[in-house]
């Protein structure tokens, strides 16, 4: 540890630095404890196949992308 009796006070390079150091080791661990926990939770199985009550309509996707794409004529 520094005494501030016999280290001149930190540069502004050196507390840019050393935030910059601190704030990659957290995301970093944030990360890495995130893909840990992620590793045991697929629980739920494959995503539902054809007939399911998630999946979007045929008729519901082609009136999506049709208004879509025609907002974008409009401009």
């Amino acid at each position: 540890m520094r005494e501030s009796s016999t280290q001149p006070p930190q540069t502004r390079r050196e507390f840019l630095k050393r935030a910059t150091l601190g704030l990659a080791a957290a995301a970093t661990a944030t990360l890495a404890a995130g893909k840990l926990a992620a590793a045991g939770t697929n629980k739920t199985g494959p995503v539902p196949g054809s007939g399911s009550i998630f999946e979007p309509r045929r008729q519901d996707l082609l009136r999506y992308w049709r208004e879509k794409l025609g907002r974008l004529r409009l401009r």
